[in-house]
């Protein structure tokens, strides 16, 4: 129907129908039957019966003004979106692996909301599988996460490099056959690496399954057995109880998002600077 207004306009505007459909690109007889269409719906007549010139009833003047008043809200509010492509402001809504969330989040955060400072981020952390059934639902726009990920649904950059480490206690002597595995649950990013790494090392499957990974660290802090966890999970402070071994063992963070979701400015900008900020 607002097409059918906009014709209306070009008519009075172009004063004739044969103005206004070379203006549109329409046939004479297109626009004259979208004028009908509009007398049916308003049960009114539009034009007086004039060969000569383009005359308006007093219904036809009413529909014109409303016509008028609609291109201008359409203009306004094109303005507005315009506008809005351009400044990165409003929520937007992360999440991210227990590891990444816990020691990288914070300084891309303040990063991102220095630059930008009417973006309102929220984070949420989860685990790997949480966060993609979380973009295919649409309840966060961005994901972070430690494992592959092979959906049609899903694209997957890797983002950053991280190395894996063996951590025990400085006073414990004793071997890690010997030793408890603390590793996080099923579905976690670093889990996947851990077993591959039991597996690779021939070392007994003594594990304790425990979903946080700063709870894991005081747990080997306090001479309670050994883990494999992320370099970036290890804090300056904790190298005072622990020793690390590195093994041959690296692994990605992925960003990932959902194929799709709509992509708007802000989001392409958010997602650019994540990719080319400095992660150490």
């Amino acid at each position: 129907m607002e097409d059918k207004l906009n014709i209306l306009k070009a008519i009075v505007e172009e004063d004739g129908f044969t103005n206004a459909a070379n203006k549109l690109y329409k046939s004479q007889p297109s626009i004259s039957r979208d004028i009908k269409n509009l007398e049916q719906k308003y049960q009114i007549k539009i034009f007086e019966n004039t060969r000569k010139e383009i005359i308006l009833t007093e219904e036809g003047q009413e529909l014109y003004n409303y016509a008028c008043q609609l291109a201008l809200l359409d203009e306004q509010l094109q303005t507005r979106i315009n506008a809005n492509k351009e400044e990165v402001k409003g929520k937007f809504v992360i999440g991210t692996s227990h590891t990444f969330g816990q020691s990288k989040l914070l300084d891309l955060t303040l990063y991102l909301q220095t630059k930008y400072p009417n973006l309102n981020i929220h984070i949420y952390i989860y685990n790997s599988a949480d966060i993609i059934t979380h973009l295919k639902d649409y309840t966060i726009d961005l994901g972070i996460i430690e494992k592959p990920v092979i959906d049609d649904k899903i694209n997957s950059e890797v983002l950053t490099e991280d190395r894996l480490l063996i951590i025990k206690n400085k006073q414990n002597k004793k071997t890690l056959n010997e030793l408890r595995c603390y590793v996080r649950e099923t579905g976690s990013g670093i889990r996947y690496y851990q077993d591959k790494l039991l597996q690779q090392l021939n070392l007994p499957s003594r594990k304790v399954v425990i979903n946080d990974n700063q709870l894991i660290l005081e747990l080997v802090k306090q001479n309670m057995g050994y883990t494999i966890l992320s370099n970036f999970s290890i804090k300056s402070t904790d190298r005072k109880y622990i020793e690390t071994s590195e093994v041959d063992l690296y692994r990605n963070f992925f960003i990932v998002s959902n194929n799709s979701r709509y992509k708007t400015n802000k989001y392409n900008t958010i997602v650019d600077e994540i990719k080319k900020y400095g992660f150490k």
